[in-house]
């Protein structure tokens, strides 16, 4: 009966409706004039308004807007800029916007976040259309995780270990914060040319107010493959009452899947095959036992995915415990080892063939 209700729920999808012109860039004047466009110091030149940007390309769609790659004119730096329609009560756009800025007021620059360059209000093609808001954001050329899974395949420990490394220093920045990601997941993770891991795309993103109390948004916001026991089903997973600590924690469950992927080189938690649908998905991971580690892993590796993937948020380890774990505890910056340097180049290869047809 409970598999029959669940199987009638409304899958959760993300709608990918590219607009048939994208709209140019249009000049407008920076709305926070309290927060600089680029970090003080930095090497890189100031963007004052779009018009300073190039449209080279569009890089993708969603479901709220489009992200194109810029180029500066003046000093060709290559940039991202994402094109968000506003609905009327703000929306995704103005939370991810918010975000945005928390981050960058506080450390603009840090190593394992994508860096917020602007935030630009934009006019919308037609009276009928909704707002836009414009968000200038650093360009990581090595793609997403995401993109390295489906051209390599496994990674190797070593790397996967890096980028467990990388994605808790992002997590404990943004956590210290009292900043939920709430879509961690490979698509949302960028690889740098030196393996350096940052954390992307904040669309899910909320602010909490404290670690034991916070307001959450109604309805479900992230991928639903991604989301930990207490997020699927919050009455059963001591969640029903909205709680800052228990939204920190489904960032680790889902960091948890994110790197088990990695070592099986497929989505983990369904069989071979079989599409992560919210029904079979709730059943998994709610009613099922404990997500199954390899016993090809190492006990370091089996152990550190354990803590991420207890079932309940309260005995799951933290971030700062994570980083303390023998899994990460020794990895050298930027993923600096033999064999993710090899299995980066071999991706930064491939990318650059793909690349070079692209242009052809």
């Amino acid at each position: 009966m409970a598999t029959t209700k669940l199987r009638q729920r409304t899958q959760l999808r993300l709608s990918v409706l590219p607009p048939a012109f994208p709209p140019p860039f249009m000049y407008q004047e920076h709305p926070f004039g309290g927060l600089p466009s680029w970090p003080p110091g930095s090497p890189d030149p100031v963007v004052d308004s779009l018009a300073e940007l190039e449209r080279v390309g569009v890089l993708g769609h969603g479901a709220d807007g489009t992200v194109y790659k810029a180029r500066h004119r003046r000093s060709g730096a290559e940039l991202v800029v994402k094109s968000l329609r506003v609905r009327a009560d703000g929306g995704a756009a103005l939370r991810e916007a918010d975000v945005h800025l928390r981050v960058a007021a506080a450390a603009p620059d840090h190593p394992h976040v994508v860096r917020l360059h602007g935030v630009f209000p934009g006019n919308p093609a037609s009276c009928s259309d909704q707002p836009l808001l414009r968000l200038v954001l650093e360009y990581v050329p090595g793609g997403s995780l995401g993109d390295v899974l489906r051209r390599c395949g496994r990674l190797p420990e070593d790397a996967i270990a890096g980028v467990a490394r990388h994605v808790l220093c992002g997590l404990r920045h943004l956590h210290r914060l009292g900043i939920v990601h709430g879509d961690v997941k490979p698509s949302n993770l960028l690889v740098g040319r030196q393996g350096e891991v940052k954390i992307a795309d904040f669309g899910a993103s909320r602010h909490v107010p404290s670690a034991g109390g916070a307001h959450r948004l109604a309805g479900a916001e992230g991928t639903c493959a991604y989301m930990s026991p207490e997020r699927l089903d919050p009455e059963s997973f001591g969640a029903a009452s909205p709680s800052g600590a228990a939204d920190l924690s489904s960032d680790v469950w889902s960091l948890g899947v994110v790197l088990l992927e990695c070592h099986m080189g497929r989505f983990p938690l369904v069989a071979v095959g079989e599409r992560p649908e919210w029904a079979a998905l709730v059943v998994t991971v709610c009613f099922g036992s404990a997500p199954e580690v390899p016993v090809t892993a190492s006990s370091e590796f089996r152990g550190f995915v354990r803590r991420c993937l207890e079932k309940d948020w309260r005995r799951r380890a933290t971030v700062d415990e994570l980083l303390g774990h023998p899994f990460v505890a020794g990895v050298p910056p930027c993923c600096a080892t033999t064999t993710t340097n090899e299995w980066l180049t071999n991706f930064d290869d491939e990318l650059m063939t793909v690349e070079r047809k692209e242009h052809t």
